[in-house]
């Protein structure tokens, strides 16, 4: 699907589950329409959707819905190209003093919270997309067991660094402010003080792995 949100943008949906899969077929449409539409001013790669800007000057809408469904047909006829590189590692510290919703997720899939660390920290997450604050990603999947919803009502205050699920979905708060995911554990926060960094190093497309450490770890490291 194919929409125009304002005089020179467009939005094109997939009909693909936004994970790992669709995630790699979006960026393989980005790359067809930067080919089939020059004059692009951004492209943002999001879950299963393209948001594209392009110039006043050359924009028209008809040949841009064209090429663009052109390039969508092409790039979900063709098994996506997933090339993540390696796995950006964050360190995150799963201690309850440090995450207040822990001992709820481990007590909601009937574990410990040793079980819930291990099962958070033993797979390659794919980033999804990226937003909401600067260096913000959005990850997954979750492994089931340990999904839950967001909470009812968010927190006035989440510190930085905070590693947080939702649904099937985890990412970490690259700086404190409000929010609603639930807390399992924490980065140290130097590690984002650095906004073009933490900018830099998550993209669409790419992959995160969390390594556990303990608490004198994390106190070491600044946290």
């Amino acid at each position: 699907m194919i929409t125009f949100p304002g005089p020179v943008s467009a939005l094109v949906t997939l009909p693909v589950a936004p994970d790992r899969d669709g995630i790699a077929r979006v960026l393989e449409l980005e790359r067809l329409a930067r080919d089939a539409l020059p004059d692009l001013r951004a492209t943002i790669p999001a879950f299963s959707r393209l948001l594209i800007e392009g110039s006043p000057h050359s924009w028209d809408a008809t040949e841009v819905e064209s090429r663009l469904a052109a390039a969508a047909e092409a790039c979900l006829a063709e098994t996506p190209r997933i090339d993540a590189g390696d796995p950006v590692s964050l360190p995150v510290c799963y201690d309850p003093e440090l995450a207040p919703d822990l001992e709820d997720v481990a007590a909601n899939a009937g574990v410990d919270v040793a079980e819930v660390a291990r099962l958070h920290s033993r797979a390659a997450y794919a980033v999804l997309a990226t937003g909401f604050a600067p260096g913000f990603a959005y990850m997954g999947d979750v492994d089931a067991r340990i999904a839950m919803p967001r909470l009812a009502t968010p927190r006035p205050r989440v510190e930085a660094g905070s590693v947080g699920i939702a649904d099937r979905r985890t990412g970490v708060y690259p700086a404190a402010g409000p929010g609603g995911w639930r807390l399992i554990g924490r980065v140290p926060s130097a590690l984002f003080a650095d906004a073009a960094e933490r900018i830099a190093r998550f993209r669409p497309g790419g992959s995160v792995r969390f390594r556990p450490m303990d608490r004198d770890e994390y106190e070491a490291a600044g946290g």
